[in-house]
């Protein structure tokens, strides 16, 4: 029930969040617009990193009570900027990325669109494979 929501509230962001970089990308190029949206999704991953993970927690009896530790608010947070960014981002480097492909590239079946839907899906699929070994 929770999870659905956060994913309902995450597609709503993203489409005022696209409308907006859509708007920014008249005035500014599009490899400031990614810096800018990659540093968005950084300060976003900020929020759900958790220092008390990297230190002993067999001994203590406060486990993730710390202040520094991920708390519900903090994980919503970065979630919805993380999430929003690296979305805002995609299309900055679509872009980015139909302007130095070679012409040769950008015809047929195999194209650069769908060169990098399969690279996409291959990083996504390597992650959960991270993730799930982890």
């Amino acid at each position: 029930k929770n999870v659905g929501m956060l994913h309902l509230v995450n597609g709503i962001i993203v489409i005022p969040v696209s409308i907006l970089s859509g708007y920014l990308s008249t005035s500014y190029e599009d490899r400031y617009m990614a810096l800018w949206c990659l540093s968005i999704t950084l300060f976003g991953m900020c929020f759900l990193f958790d220092p008390t993970d990297l230190f002993d927690h067999e001994t203590s009896y406060t486990y993730n009570e710390s202040p520094l530790s991920v708390g519900p608010h903090s994980y919503i947070t970065g979630s919805l900027i993380a999430f929003s960014g690296i979305e805002a981002c995609e299309s900055f480097v679509a872009s980015l990325m139909s302007k130095v492909v070679p012409s040769a590239l950008a015809q047929g079946t195999f194209n650069s669109g769908l060169l990098s839907t399969l690279v996409g899906t291959g990083g996504r699929a390597v992650g959960d494979l991270f993730i799930t070994c982890m």
